[in-house]
């Protein structure tokens, strides 16, 4: 357990890297009324998801294993992916916010993290020299901050070619998505054609506060 002063000296990094990030990046920033997305307990920063209760609440650790290699697409400041960390072989979590990657570099830096990576950029460009037993796509499947290129079609692809072939996929709706479940209907139909559903079901969000639940689905490719 780390003391409270090399908690305080971590806080004060991170918060800079948010001071950087509201002076130089032009792009919508998520929850900067809290300053974070994402919480984590471990380092008592407090965020509108807390990771710690996400991963809880996808109930999802029967999916993973030491042996298994993940991708966190959007990753935010890596806090979530850091907890998956514990669970899976290596991760590698891919942001297009620099600040972002700061943050979760710093914090993987503090845990003596070993088995995470994060790359800047977008998903649309990210390229690695492998696949992955489980990717994540939590909430970034579009986003409102103008950055995701990709139609949905061009991304549950790109998803599907980075997957093997018994890997599943986390998925959790966008708050469009889940307040008009109309939207969804179309991604939905997408989905059965390339992907059979293992699970289906509604979990807590905490942001924003006009969506206290997302919908949640685990896939596995079509054979």
């Amino acid at each position: 357990m780390a003391d409270n002063k090399s908690l305080e000296a971590l806080h004060k990094k991170l918060h800079n890297h948010l001071e950087n990030q509201a002076k130089n990046w032009k792009s919508f920033v998520y929850a900067k009324e809290k300053g974070f997305y994402q919480g984590f307990d471990e380092i008592k920063i407090d965020g509108w998801r807390p990771s710690e209760k996400r991963f809880e609440r996808y109930n999802i650790e029967k999916y993973l294993s030491k042996s298994k290699s993940a991708l966190d697409i959007g990753c935010n400041c890596g806090f979530f992916t850091i907890v998956v960390s514990r669970y899976v072989k290596d991760i590698d979590g891919v942001e297009i916010n620099p600040y972002m990657v700061d943050i979760a570099n710093d914090t993987k830096e503090f845990l003596d993290v070993q088995n995470a990576v994060f790359v800047t950029s977008s998903f649309e460009n990210y390229h690695a020299d492998k696949k992955y037993d489980v990717i994540f796509s939590l909430a970034n499947d579009e986003t409102i901050d103008g950055n995701t290129k990709f139609t949905f079609a061009e991304y549950m692809k790109k998803i599907e070619q980075y997957l093997t072939d018994e890997g599943f996929v986390m998925f959790e709706t966008v708050s469009p998505d889940t307040y008009a479940p109309k939207l969804f209907q179309p991604k939905l139909d997408h989905i059965k054609k390339h992907f059979t559903i293992i699970e289906d079901k509604m979990v807590k969000s905490e942001y924003p506060l006009n969506v206290p639940e997302r919908r949640f689905l685990i896939l596995k490719k079509n054979k």
